[in-house]
């Protein structure tokens, strides 16, 4: 691939309003620029390396933002979603030379490869991808799976069928970064089920009140527990003798559980009356037992549960941990070697079934389509 002449940036995630915009930022002056308008805090070193700090104008500070250099004349800029903030940067680069390219030229003008790894086709991929993404997170798996993690693999003059099979079989953790699993908030009335979908959300999402019944219908909101994207749904209190609209709240709020990859279970003290509905929430498979209000209830009735207030954020952060380690994120690093497509799982399944068989040849033959085949 030859190197490009000129100095462009473009937009790869969508324009609309998100939780993050990335830039690619490719040509001669790309260490320059980057130098002149980008405040690192911290970071690591070298090709690959990672910087957190900030993007100024003048001394303005512009946005807090993530820099990943990929080469000195190709990096990818992370930051708050939003199209006024892009717009903002992308008119900074602009003003420094670069060549802004539009959404319409995108797809035909950032064929790049990540350095020294030919892969057009994980390229095409990712910055397709990327549109998808709503967490930092979400960003760094894709751009590690381009600039290293799965590129490299792909590359490596001896591969064995394990490692290209580990690889496959990561796609599920990948989808969770761009298809948000649905966290459903769930329990009896005035547990404190919304003042938590809050606490989870960092906003008020939903209506709060010491009033039982206060919600009525389910309130659903796209967020993050510690980078991981979720839809947090927060739903109206179970209850048998529900009647009228009451009773319609109640069926939609388990039309809501029945369809979600994991519950909270939300509980206060003894729950007298509800006993029956939380045993059954108890059951489920996909289930965290959580006892709210955790700042008003008495220890013994907390055993064996994670304790939170929403009040004093007491267990909050353990509440994200947990549904981060049941959705598979546990230990999760986004450096590993892992498919974000089905292109890319057919492909790595084939050449391990070649080096099954003892045809390397074959398995080289798999794992360039993999990196440069069309489509």
């Amino acid at each position: 691939m030859n190197s490009p002449t000129i100095t462009s940036a473009s937009l790869v995630t969508s324009p609309a309003r998100g939780g993050i915009a990335v830039i690619i930022l490719t040509g001669p002056e790309t260490k320059r620029i980057i130098g002149e308008i980008f405040r690192p805090v911290s970071q690591t070193g070298g090709q690959g390396s990672l910087a957190l700090g900030r993007i100024v104008r003048d001394g303005e500070v512009l946005d807090e933002a993530i820099v990943s250099t990929l080469a000195d004349d190709c990096c990818e800029i992370n930051i708050h979603g939003g199209p006024h903030v892009a717009r903002k940067v992308l008119s900074l680069l602009s003003e420094r030379g670069v060549h802004i390219v539009s959404d319409c030229q995108a797809d035909s003008t950032l064929t790049l490869s990540a350095p020294g790894l030919g892969n057009s086709a994980i390229t095409e991929e990712f910055l397709s991808a990327l549109r998808k993404v709503s967490t930092p997170l979400g960003a760094s798996a894709l751009s590690c799976q381009w600039s290293g993690g799965l590129s490299v693999l792909a590359n490596r003059t001896k591969v064995d069928a394990a490692a290209l099979r580990a690889a496959a079989d990561a796609i599920p953790i990948m989808r969770r970064l761009l298809e948000p699993a649905e966290i459903v908030i769930a329990g009896p009335p005035n547990a404190g089920k919304s003042a938590l979908a809050n606490a989870l959300v960092g906003r008020n999402v939903a209506i709060v009140s010491e009033t039982p019944g206060t919600t009525r219908d389910w309130v659903r909101t796209l967020t993050d527990a510690d980078g991981v994207p979720i839809w947090l749904t927060d739903t109206a209190g179970l209850w048998e003798e529900a009647e009228g609209i009451d009773a319609e709240a109640v069926r939609r709020a388990w039309e809501r559980i029945e369809s979600a990859d994991l519950v909270i279970c939300v509980t206060v003290g003894d729950d007298d009356g509800y006993d029956g509905l939380v045993a059954h929430l108890h059951t489920l498979t996909n289930v965290i037992n959580v006892v709210g209000k955790c700042d008003i209830t008495r220890p013994e009735e907390c055993k064996g549960k994670l304790a939170v207030s929403a009040k004093t954020f007491t267990g909050i952060t353990d509440l994200r941990r947990a549904i981060c380690e049941d959705l598979g994120f546990g230990g999760f690093d986004p450096s590993s070697a892992m498919a974000f497509t089905e292109r890319q799982v057919e492909w790595l399944g084939i050449a391990a079934e070649a080096i099954d068989r003892g045809d390397q040849a074959g398995a080289r033959l798999a794992l360039e389509n993999l990196l440069q085949a069309d489509g």
